[in-house]
């Protein structure tokens, strides 16, 4: 499970404690912003901003650095050379405790990784296709250590993430048959935790935290582009995010 933070403005977020234990500072954002407000990751203004930090336990005006999401796997490394601001990816991985990574989701599995005292770090955006791209993995890959510690944050959960049985059969031909739910006369549901938890064992890590909040069930916190959007007359669902930089 992740630990539940509150803001003295009200704002929330939550915590990975093998993270945390590693030194490395993170945070998993809700919709929840100050005083009751929608926190909009889009357009963070200086106090929203500072807030987030402070939470997460970024040093003050901490830069947020993301990508344009593709649901792929591919991973930009945070350095001198890159990424290019409107770079495509859907992973990032780092050295640096000055800027902090960032990766957004509405549905899909929001990923943070650390290796052994927070040296490295990335930050994956996982949604079925990801997942069956392998966009942990590369991200695994691209981190270069062994992964000492993850956590996965808030997320569609088993019971809401039907699918169709084409999805079911990529999910097999990615040896990930053991997530998929299947009962007579329904369409197979994907526990899309399990496959990224699985993925993440793949690779050695064991210290892996798992949120049991599911973005379509707890929607005073969580935004859902299935709930709103898909099933929903909403134009469009906002989005959490996940962040994490270094240990300092």
């Amino acid at each position: 499970m992740l630990a539940k933070l509150t803001h003295a403005n009200g704002t929330i977020g939550y915590r990975s404690e093998s993270l945390a234990a590693l030194g490395v500072p993170h945070l998993f954002t809700t919709r929840v912003g100050a005083h009751g407000a929608e926190l909009d990751l889009g357009r963070l203004d200086a106090a929203a901003h500072a807030c987030l930090c402070e939470l997460a336990g970024f040093a003050p005006h901490t830069p947020f650095v993301a990508l344009r999401q593709v649901h792929g796997a591919r991973v930009h490394e945070l350095d001198a050379h890159g990424p290019t601001p409107g770079a495509e990816g859907d992973a990032l991985t780092s050295s640096d405790a000055a800027r902090a990574l960032l990766v957004y989701s509405a549905d899909c599995v929001p990923v943070l990784i650390a290796s052994a005292g927070g040296r490295r770090v990335a930050a994956v955006h996982a949604g079925w296709r990801g997942l069956i791209a392998g966009a942990i993995p590369a991200a695994l890959e691209a981190l270069g250590e062994a992964p000492a510690a993850a956590a996965i944050g808030p997320c569609l959960s088993l019971e809401r993430c039907e699918m169709g049985p084409e999805v079911a059969e990529l999910f097999e031909r990615a040896d990930l048959n053991e997530v998929i739910w299947r009962r007579p006369g329904h369409k197979p549901h994907v526990d899309l935790r399990a496959a990224a938890r699985r993925q993440l064992e793949r690779a050695g890590c064991r210290a892996i935290d798992v949120s049991e909040l599911c973005t379509w069930r707890d929607g005073a916190e969580l935004p859902s582009h299935r709930r709103d959007v898909t099933h929903g007359s909403a134009p469009r669902a906002g989005r959490i995010g996940a962040l994490i930089a270094c240990a300092r």
